[in-house]
Formats: C-alpha cells, sequence, structure tokens
C-alpha cells in the first residue's frame, strides 16, 4: 500500500514535469516513436522526405517547404527565409521520417517539445496538411471539419492618391465607389498617412513608459476628418478599418477611438505598440466602443492565450507565418470563440500558400470575421504591391477573387499548387 501511494506520487511529479515541456505533453500525447502512430500495415502511408525547394523566375525567388509520402503524394508550404532549416531537418530526421502524416496532433506537440521555430512548425503544419488534403482527395477545410461558410470576405489597404491625402472630397471620392462594390471593406492608417503629409507636427515630444506617443491635436483631427469623409462618401455600405502600427501611447490611442466611436469601425488595429505589454492594449479596449484587433506581431498559442486571458482584443489578427499552422490556428479560434471574439487572419505580402491555408481555415471556423488580403500574390485580377513583380506568378492556376469575396477552388488539400518547372534548387532535409 505504502509502495503504491509513492508510485502515485512519483507519476504524477513525472506527469506535471513532462508538462513543462509543451501542451502536447500535458494532453499526454503518446511518442511519435510509439507504435500506435507506426503505421499500421504496408498500405498505410508514412512520411518518407522533406525538401527545400528554391523556385525562380525572372530574379524573384520562392523558398517552398516540401513533404512527400510513400505513397507519392506531397505536401507544400512557403518557408521562411530564415536559414534554421537545418536544424528542422535534424528533428526531421529523428522524429518525422517514417512517422504517420496523420498523426497531425502528435507532430505538433512533437515540433513544439524540440524547440522547432514557430515560423518553421506552421509551415510544417500547413504542408502536412496540404498532404493530407491530396491523399484523400479533399480539401483541407473539408478535414478542418466541414465548411461553416460558402465564401470569405476579404478587405484590402486603401487611401486617395499621395496628392490628394489632405482634400476631403478626395476620401468622400474613395468611399463612394468602395460603395458600390457589395461586401466591400477598407483599412487605412491615417496616422501613417498624416505622416507622409508633412508639414505638420504629428506627434507630442512626452515619452510613454507603456510604449508609444501621444498624437498631436492636428494628428487626431485629421483621424476624424478622413473616417468622417469616408462615412460621408459611403453611408453604410462600407466597413471601415483603422490600421493602426502601434504607434500610440494607450492615452492618444483612446484619445483618437473617443473621436472616431461615432463612424462605426469595424476596429481599430494594434492602437499601441504590441509586443511591449498587452496590459496597456486593455486598458485601450476598456476604455472605447471601437473594436480592438492585434496579433499579426505574436507567435503561437502561448502569446495568444495570454491575450485572450487578458482580454486585450475583440479581434484576433492571426498572422499566417507565425501562427503554429493550421493545428494550431483552430486551437487559437476556439479558444476565442469561447470568449466571444473574432478571427481576422493578417496578410501583407506573405506567401500566396500561407494565404490560401488561412482561406482553408476560414471556411472551417466560425467566428471568421474577414480575411485580410493586401499585396496578394498568385492572384487574379492581382493586387501587390509593385504590379510590376506579379508577373512572376509560380502557381499552376491563379488565385481568383470576385471583388470581396473568395470562394476555394475546391481542389484537394490547400487547393493551388506551385508550378515545380521553376524549381533551380532542391535540397533534402531529411
Amino acid at each position: 500500500m505504502n509502495h503504491q501511494v509513492i508510485s502515485n506520487q512519483l507519476n504524477r511529479r513525472g506527469f506535471l514535469k513532462s508538462s513543462l515541456l509543451g501542451a502536447g505533453a500535458l494532453a499526454g500525447l503518446p511518442s511519435l516513436g510509439h507504435l500506435l502512430l507506426a503505421a499500421a500495415s504496408d498500405k498505410t502511408s508514412r512520411i518518407k522526405a522533406l525538401e527545400l525547394l528554391v523556385l525562380k523566375r525572372n530574379r524573384e525567388q520562392r523558398r517552398v517547404l516540401k513533404v512527400i509520402s510513400s505513397t507519392g503524394a506531397a505536401g507544400y508550404a512557403d518557408f521562411p527565409d530564415v536559414d534554421y532549416a537545418p536544424a528542422l531537418g535534424g528533428v526531421a530526421k529523428k522524429h518525422l521520417i517514417g512517422a504517420n502524416p496523420y498523426a497531425v496532433e502528435a507532430i505538433w506537440s512533437k515540433m513544439r517539445q524540440a524547440g522547432v521555430l514557430c515560423s518553421h512548425r506552421t509551415a510544417l503544419d500547413y504542408a502536412l496538411w496540404d498532404l493530407l488534403g491530396r491523399e484523400t482527395g479533399k480539401p483541407v477545410y473539408e478535414l478542418l471539419g466541414g465548411p461553416v461558410r460558402d465564401r470569405i470576405r476579404i478587405y484590402y489597404y486603401g487611401k486617395p492618391p499621395r496628392q490628394k491625402l489632405a482634400l476631403e472630397d478626395a476620401w468622400r471620392a474613395m468611399g463612394r465607389e468602395l460603395a458600390k462594390q457589395p461586401g466591400a471593406a477598407v483599412k487605412t492608417d491615417p496616422f501613417a498617412v498624416f505622416e507622409q503629409i508633412g508639414g505638420k507636427k504629428a506627434w507630442e515630444d512626452t515619452i510613454y513608459e507603456g510604449g508609444g506617443r501621444m498624437p498631436t491635436e492636428e494628428n487626431i483631427a485629421f483621424n476624424e476628418m478622413v473616417f468622417r469623409c469616408l462615412r460621408e462618401g459611403a453611408g453604410d455600405k462600407l466597413d471601415l478599418i483603422h490600421g493602426g502600427h502601434g504607434q500610440c501611447s494607450a492615452e492618444g490611442a483612446i484619445a483618437t477611438c473617443k473621436r472616431l466611436e461615432q463612424f462605426d469601425l469595424l476596429w481599430m488595429e494594434e492602437p499601441v505598440p504590441p509586443t511591449s505589454s498587452m496590459d496597456e492594449m486593455a486598458k485601450v479596449a476598456g476604455a472605447t466602443t471601437v473594436p480592438v484587433a492585434t496579433g499579426e506581431n505574436l507567435q503561437g498559442l502561448e502569446d495568444f492565450t495570454r491575450l485572450i486571458d487578458k482580454r486585450a482584443a475583440s479581434v484576433l489578427n492571426l498572422p499566417p507565418p507565425n501562427v503554429g499552422g493550421l493545428t494550431e490556428a483552430r486551437k487559437i479560434a476556439t479558444l476565442a470563440e469561447i470568449r466571444g471574439m473574432q478571427i481576422a487572419p493578417h496578410f501583407f505580402s506573405y506567401g500566396p500558400l500561407s494565404w490560401v491555408a488561412m482561406a482553408n481555415l476560414c471556411m472551417a471556423t466560425p467566428n471568421v470575421l474577414i480575411l485580410e488580403a493586401n499585396a496578394m500574390r498568385e492572384m487574379n485580377p492581382p493586387r501587390p504591391i509593385n504590379r510590376a513583380r506579379n508577373k512572376n506568378l509560380f502557381f499552376k492556376e491563379p488565385i481568383k477573387i470576385d471583388g470581396y469575396y473568395f470562394v476555394p477552388s475546391g481542389k484537394p488539400g490547400l487547393g493551388y499548387e506551385y508550378d515545380e518547372k521553376f524549381v533551380v534548387s532542391r535540397k533534402r532535409l531529411a
């Protein structure tokens, strides 16, 4: 009896110790080496290899992770430029080769425990889901639980031409034009625009301990003018988004939001520096009726859990390259849904497979509000930062968007595929 009690205590201690390694260990997931995760028969799929591809067209390059199955199928993901691929390769050789690719939860747990960079963990997870979709002949959103909508609403940045940025009529005209398109939503950052106009002081000299600056009265008035004119031009047929970039102190953000509440904004994005203090963000969220959005500078489940617990925002901008993959993103979305928060994935000039991965998440996630599509590549019609560069398409088929709505292709996996005829380098990681 005494021996049994001691044994139980040790087991509990061991369990608590293992939980420090990550959420996967806390859930009691077995090792990838466990027989339950080995292939059940010779006909069952196994992970055969990981490759890093470099695609090039007219001096432009893409880095792509390719996960190859023993069945011959493959899954793809955009891979970050940070050169830690050898570290991922080492973990893959030890834990992934020969493993069951359908064990995505166990793989997610092992990658966290092994300390794989969040951006690389994200890419691997996207590639695995793409592989599973191709093997089963189903789009990824069906594997994530099935569609909860038939299309996804999207939005872009917008502002008048540079020489008209200070003109009220230009902002009204922009609102009128956008309002003609069903479902239109526009994001703009008046703080940054005011600085571009020049000739006037944009920020007070006071330094705030929590980070950020206090906008001058002229700066706040310009913010108010922009959204007043957009609303006057568009009426209620256009959703307005303040795309801040963490410029303000909490006090400055609150002062600005109070002036903007009358214009019924969809949200104000990152009103204060996002990585300095979630408490400052929560202070803003609790002081205004303008919804606060943030998340593009956060990483994975841990960061978003802290954000959700503090109720520092009501809209979460999941960042496609650093959200931990679809396996982790849907956990974040579920936590947000329980707290009454919405998801609006961030996107600005990331790889196109990262965007379609988020689109698959949006199709299967109830609390998604809208999806950003700024500087989107492989799109028809194109909306890149530099339109000339969009001639360098790498997909076999372009992403087609109808105005402010996107309907996925419905093809297996993520639904879109890089054309390997552009591959100029192929390196085996594992």
